[in-house]
């Protein structure tokens, strides 16, 4: 198995493959979410949003496949499906929180309630699948180790 630093560069480099994939999935994405709120009668921007969402599920498909690849332990696999179940969820909340208030008509307030109230509930429970990883595998690098590490678009020395 790797060492942290090798893992980390692995995962960095995959990611700068994935890079145009990711932004172009992103864009698309917000065009979706533009298209359904400047659209609020047609169904049509729905079928947009959906391949979007579906392309944003297949990269994190592809990036869960590659971390639980580089560790040994069930559990910490299973932390890893579980985080990245939680990023999708957390870019999907983003993200339809403005046509879903706007579509479906309900009081500001209380969709703002409802969607702090899930945020910090996904976000807490990141944390905490964060803390318990780096007790199962300390050789894997977390999220913040991962953002802190120097992104470029050049290919990482290894």
């Amino acid at each position: 198995m790797k060492n942290k630093q090798e893992r980390t560069r692995f995962i960095q480099e995959a990611k700068r493959r994935l890079m145009k994939q990711r932004l172009l999935s992103a864009l698309l994405y917000g065009i979706s979410i533009v298209l359904v709120v400047a659209n609020r009668g047609a169904y049509w921007p729905f079928a947009v949003l959906v391949v979007a969402l579906v392309l944003i599920a297949r990269l994190h498909s592809q990036e869960v496949n590659r971390d639980m690849a580089l560790t040994e332990h069930r559990n910490m696999k299973r932390i890893i499906q579980v985080q990245y179940v939680i990023d999708y969820c957390f870019i999907v909340l983003v993200g339809l929180f403005l046509p879903v208030v706007l579509n479906l008509g309900l009081p500001f307030f209380t969709s703002i309630g409802i969607y702090l109230v899930l945020a910090v509930a996904l976000l807490m429970t990141d944390s905490i699948l964060e803390r318990r990883g780096k007790k199962l595998d300390p050789e894997h690098p977390t999220k913040k180790e991962l953002r802190t590490y120097p992104k470029t678009w050049k290919k990482l020395k290894t």
